[in-house]
């Protein structure tokens, strides 16, 4: 086991429903090359009991500290991670994503190259695109060109930086508004200009792709939460063309699938009233 004074970088997993998932991404972070000293903390928003018999293989061979929290919210888990980690360094992979064996090597050399935050790209396993699509080539982040270049699932983020900024934790999963936190992190951020951020695809995590199966009830309910999301954060920060051509795409698009695909229609009209109720809402949050 590592001292905790000479802690580097800590790994923050905020978790909650998986079991064989999360076993997968400690084996995964076993078998990686990690130049340097590490923690993994684990931030157990189950029920008592319910992570034991997936953690009992690696606790004797990896530092993980297991956090039980009486909480639910993605955000206020990565946060509250955060402040308990003792290193310089911290990352917040997703529980059901992988590692490679080079990730935390690529990860840290480019943040040594005068980088605040670095971030790299989900892929499946065939090494295709997951989450969304990435930009080939690697690149400066700006708040002008930040799309294709971000997940914050795949950051490796300086302490510094989030001791200064940290996630809204009205957005994320768990929470009415289910997406774009990220967005939101890294915007406010780049908006300082203090920090430099880097994207460079060749850190690699495992991602299972989205399911893009519009007809089904988990598709609606995510739909409604990401879009919720969306509307938060685009009055939040007065992004009003990216909302209203949002909303006016989703009620085109709800509007000509009801004559070829009844179930798209849904899809889209499900987007289209989350974005109104999200953009009402958010009123109450953001005073």
């Amino acid at each position: 086991m590592v001292d905790k004074t000479d802690i580097v970088y800590s790994i923050i997993v905020p978790t909650i429903g998986r079991k064989h998932e999360i076993s997968e991404l400690l084996s995964s972070i076993k078998k990686a090359d990690i130049p340097v000293p590490y923690e993994i903390l684990i931030i157990d928003q189950n029920d008592d009991g319910f992570l034991q018999n997936s953690l009992d293989d690696f606790l004797s061979h990896l530092p993980i500290r297991v956090l039980n929290v009486d909480f639910k919210g993605l955000s206020k888990a990565k946060n509250f991670g955060a402040l308990k980690a003792k290193g310089e360094v911290v990352s917040f992979p997703d529980d059901d994503c992988k590692v490679f064996k080079d990730t935390f090597e690529t990860g840290f050399e480019t943040l040594n190259r005068g980088y605040d935050l670095v971030f790299g790209k989900c892929v499946d396993e065939v090494g295709e695109d997951t989450v969304l699509k990435f930009k080939k080539e690697p690149f400066e982040l700006s708040t002008k060109n930040m799309m294709g270049g971000f997940v914050e699932a795949t950051v490796f983020c300086k302490k510094t930086v989030f001791e200064k900024f940290q996630f809204d934790e009205n957005m994320g999963a768990g929470t009415f508004f289910g997406a774009e936190e990220g967005y939101d992190w890294l915007y406010r951020i780049l908006s300082h200009q203090e920090s430099k951020a880097f994207y460079n695809p060749n850190i690699k995590f495992y991602h299972p792709p989205v399911i893009a199966d519009k007809g089904d009830t988990p598709a609606l309910k995510r739909v409604f939460t990401y879009r919720c999301g969306t509307a938060y954060l685009c009055r939040k920060h007065k992004f009003l063309f990216k909302y209203l051509t949002r909303l006016y795409m989703v009620f085109l698009a709800s509007m000509i699938y009801k004559v070829v695909d009844s179930k798209k229609s849904v899809y889209y009209g499900v987007e289209y009233h989350a974005l109104k109720l999200g953009w009402l809402f958010s009123k109450n949050f953001l005073k």
